[in-house]
């Protein structure tokens, strides 16, 4: 049985709760306190008897309030071993009484570097230095020492030392002692991204560093027989786990994956007009613009594939109105794992939550920090460590070239910009076809995931003619993700009825390609950026 608390230091940044707790230890279980700086005189006004600490160090604070706790007397009584012969004839030798508990949270370091007046110097002195010095040595030491790294666990503290007669047991001490090393692995990798983005701003330092807490574990992984759990990036200031879950059942790994895609999609489309990105295994299924009204777009988008749209993820780039709801709810061939919005009318939510299991998600102003959420790298796992890249967040048109004889309408500038953003996010190779409308542009025929660009565009075909869109692929337009590296793939865009094709161009039979874009009488336009999606 460990021994009674009998002695606490308590240094707090955050002072959230401490009133209460301090009191508790001093009144309840008879705990000497130690404290310091604004803590102390926090605990002294509300009546909480302390000994500051420069009084029982016999040292006063220096430089400051820079050097306070650092000192033998302090750092001793918490790093002693209780049971090691010599370390208990340092301590009388030196007169180092123990510390058994240390309740300190840490200088708010990532919240200060947050704000954009944040100078150099307030960042440095936001680094905090004796209260990490005590939390890791109270958690090397925590068979002896118990450490409360955090206002949350106050409660607990409390409730087992009620349980164990003034002591608390070893899963909680040891529990608490490795939060201690995830909070500096955190701490520390706040500090260093910092101070690399001063010396070189790289978005692909010599060392990379991150800090993953779990938000939920999934009830398996792709598969039944896989564990998984989402995690969330401490560095990223935005993420999924901004999310809102109004209705539904738990979000599995597979809807990570695609409201990850959907929401990248919306992000690329933007909100001017009422977009709609209709998903399945991370690819569109469908995607509509309507610049008038949302139920169009929604209508339209599930035109493309109806088929395959049966059990996708379905996101909106605005506020979703009740008579699109009444639409989603009523259609008998309509089964949606996910639909997410920014915003709904509490009316629609009312008649989404007739669907008990449809995951409902409310993301607030995601589509409006673009730029801040793409300030972090892309990760992806491989066997042994992963691979990393700038997401590919640039405008997906980098130069406008008409390179055939046929010009662009303005009408159909604006359908190709369109359909080169949804072959982005289909799976390469991938081809989309599409058709404008008096509204907006929706679209007809998607292929993805072929491994030859011609079957790629043959697939995209087939699947616009099975679900009615034969028609309307006349005079249609189509973007496919690169080049093409023979013409067959381009006379298979024309031949089902394509005037005007857009791919990033950059093959070595480019010539051919124009050539026989020119003898077709097609538009081709190369755009410099390949958009490939693995």
């Amino acid at each position: 049985m460990k021994k009674k608390i009998e002695r606490a230091i308590i240094s707090v940044f955050d002072k959230g709760g401490l009133v209460d707790f301090a009191k508790t230890l001093a009144d309840e279980f008879n705990v000497e306190i130690l404290s310091t700086g604004g803590t102390g005189r926090l605990l002294e006004q509300n009546g909480v008897k302390i000994t500051k600490i420069s009084e029982y160090t016999g040292s006063p604070e220096m430089f400051g309030g820079r050097v306070k706790t650092l000192h033998p007397k302090i750092e001793g009584g918490i790093l002693y071993r209780r049971e090691n012969e010599d370390d208990i004839t340092d301590a009388k030798k030196y007169d180092i009484p123990p510390i058994d508990m240390v309740v300190c949270n840490l200088y708010q370091f990532k919240e200060a570097i947050s704000k954009p007046d944040t100078s150099l110097a307030d960042a440095l002195e936001m680094i905090d230095i004796g209260g990490p010095t005590m939390i890791r040595a109270a958690a090397k030491n925590y068979p002896d020492v118990v450490v409360v790294p955090d206002a949350q666990y106050y409660d607990s503290i409390l409730e087992e030392l009620r349980k164990n007669s003034g002591t608390v047991g070893d899963e909680l001490r040891a529990k608490l002692a490795r939060e201690v090393f995830v909070i500096m692995a955190d701490y520390n990798l706040a500090i260093a991204n910092y101070l690399q983005k001063r010396i070189q701003d790289k978005l692909l330092p010599k060392q990379l560093i991150k800090v993953f807490e779990k938000v939920q574990d999934t009830r398996y992984g792709e598969n039944w027989d896989q564990q998984a759990a989402f995690y969330k990036d401490l560095s990223s200031k935005y993420g999924l786990q901004d999310f809102k879950q109004l209705n539904g059942k738990e979000i599995s790994f597979n809807n990570y994956l695609d409201i990850d895609s959907c929401i990248q999609i919306l992000l690329d489309f933007g909100t001017e007009h009422y977009v709609t990105a209709i998903l399945k295994h991370t690819s569109p299924n469908g995607i509509a613009i309507d610049k008038k009204a949302q139920l169009a777009s929604v209508k339209k988008a599930f035109s493309t594939d109806p088929l395959s749209a049966f059990g996708g993820i379905w996101g909106v780039n605005k506020h979703l109105t009740e008579e699109v709801a009444d639409y989603i709810v009523n259609q008998e061939n309509i089964f949606i794992e996910v639909i997410m919005a920014p915003s709904f009318e509490p009316k629609a939510l009312d008649i989404l939550r007739q669907k008990e299991n449809m995951r409902v998600l409310e993301f607030g102003d995601f589509l409006t920090k673009r730029e801040e959420i793409y300030e972090n790298p892309e990760l992806r796992s491989v066997l042994g460590g992963i691979i990393v890249q700038e997401y590919d967040h640039k405008p997906v048109i980098k130069e406008w070239k008409v390179v055939s004889e046929r010009g662009v309408s303005e009408e159909e500038k604006e359908a190709l910009i369109f359909a080169y953003k949804v072959s982005k996010w289909a799976k390469s190779n991938s081809a989309c076809f599409v058709q404008t409308y008096d509204t907006g542009i929706y679209t007809i025929g998607i292929g993805a995931g072929q491994q030859s660009r011609v079957h790629v565009v043959k697939l995209a075909v087939q699947k616009a003619r099975e679900f009615g869109h034969g028609e309307a692929l006349q005079n249609s337009v189509m973007g496919t993700d690169s080049f093409f590296p023979f013409p067959d793939g381009l006379e298979a865009a024309v031949e089902a009825g394509a005037n005007a094709i857009i791919n990033p161009g950059g093959s070595i039979r480019d010539d051919k390609v124009i050539e026989r874009a020119n003898e077709l009488d097609c538009s081709l336009v190369f755009c410099g950026k390949r958009v490939f999606r693995h």
